[in-house]
């Protein structure tokens, strides 16, 4: 029996976090999708908030499903965390799966906990970032239960290694891959619709609202860059697409308290994101720490020269040419770097080109979604070996 035969008609849940449409959550639906083209049972259960995926699930007419449960949880409500988990628990054993793949969070924590209890053969962990995990007990148990790992990154079994200790699970690297959308709208459809001036160049990031993501100090670098730009040269704009959360009325009294709302733009959530890149000039990205970053991805199938912290992760991406990294809190730093690229266009294209040949070379959609549904398969095929 080959690899993919051994996956037919078998039945696999995805379990996310949320339901909102981030990073994690779109490589979790590329993944859906080609093991739902392989004859593959699939569906999506997200744990807390609802969003876009349910959208994307209905496109490629997967069904959803939400379970609230989430950890970690203060002391006084370990009862209900508690009910949530048995509610989750139950629905697993209503609905029967072969295989759990967990992605980020306390999603991995919930699969690790409860899949030896439904009727599944196999639980992965899906590691996707730095930064969400405690270490403690109930984390480290899910983690040393699961049938294998798999990290987007190298430098997150580090990670794993020093919060969660060892497993006896394997642990393997699948990086993320692209598939960049039709743009809707053209470049200059774009420029038209936001009033922006063609001569003006374009810096755009593209990330959700969150305290990690820093739009903080990229604001501050912006306005540090318009001190240093003449009087009569066109002046660029700054756009920034994702959705409101934690740290967007923050972000957006900074930039009013800075008089930058004529040069800022508060774009939500945006579902053209190749026709927004296609209208841009510049990518930038100043998380203060990242697994591996979708948005990079898609700034360098758009041909766009990066400025992002330096963090192994954005390293993983880019690779090690220092013209596209500025130093962590770094804020001159990364205003130089952006006025770098605003002078020299020559650069532009340069690094541009570098970095599409770059991610059509080394990562691909297709080579993601093969090796993990070769992972699955073996790990299916160790369980009937070991019946």
């Amino acid at each position: 029996m080959n690899k993919q035969q051994i996956l037919v008609g078998k039945k696999i849940l995805i379990l996310l976090c949320s339901l909102e449409l981030g990073g994690a959550e779109r490589q979790a639906l590329h993944l859906a999708r080609h093991l739902k083209s392989l004859d593959c049972d699939v569906r999506v259960w997200g744990l807390s908030h609802t969003g876009l995926v349910i959208e994307e699930c209905k496109k490629a007419d997967i069904p959803w499903a939400m379970h609230f449960f989430r950890w970690p949880c203060r002391k006084r409500s370990l009862v209900r965390v508690g009910l949530g988990f048995l509610r989750f628990l139950r629905a697993l054993r209503r609905d029967p799966v072969d295989v759990i793949i967990a992605y980020t969070g306390w999603a991995n924590v919930s699969a690790g906990l409860a899949w030896r209890w439904s009727k599944a053969k196999v639980c992965i962990w899906g590691q996707r970032d730095v930064d969400c995990l405690r270490g403690d007990f109930v984390e480290r148990y899910a983690y040393r239960r699961v049938s294998a790992v798999i990290c987007n990154a190298e430098h997150e079994i580090e990670y794993l290694h020093r919060k969660l200790g060892e497993t006896p699970a394997p642990i393997k690297v699948v990086h993320n891959g692209l598939k960049l959308e039709p743009c809707r709208q053209t470049r200059a459809e774009w420029r038209a619709e936001l009033g922006i001036d063609n001569r003006a160049v374009v810096v755009t990031m593209v990330a959700n609202f969150r305290p990690e993501k820093d739009h903080m100090a990229l604001l501050q670098a912006w306005s540090r860059l318009l001190a240093a730009i003449p009087e009569r040269q066109p002046r660029p704009m700054l756009l920034l697409a994702g959705k409101p959360q934690e740290s967007f009325q923050a972000a957006h009294n900074l930039a009013n308290s800075l008089g930058l709302l004529d040069t800022v733009s508060f774009l939500g959530q945006v579902r053209d994101v190749s026709g927004l890149l296609a209208a841009s000039d510049i990518g930038v990205l100043v998380s203060r720490y990242e697994g591996l970053s979708n948005a990079l991805f898609e700034y360098m199938a758009s041909g766009l020269p990066v400025a992002a912290t330096d963090l192994p992760g954005n390293r993983e991406v880019l690779g090690n040419d220092p013209r596209q990294f500025c130093s962590l809190g770094d804020v001159d730093g990364l205003a130089d770097r952006l006025r770098m690229f605003l002078v020299d266009p020559d650069l532009r294209r340069e690094l541009g080109e570098l970095n599409r040949r770059r991610v059509k070379t080394h990562f691909s959609i297709e080579a993601m979604c093969e090796a993990s549904s070769e992972i699955i398969a073996n790990l299916l095929e160790e369980t009937l070996h070991g019946d």
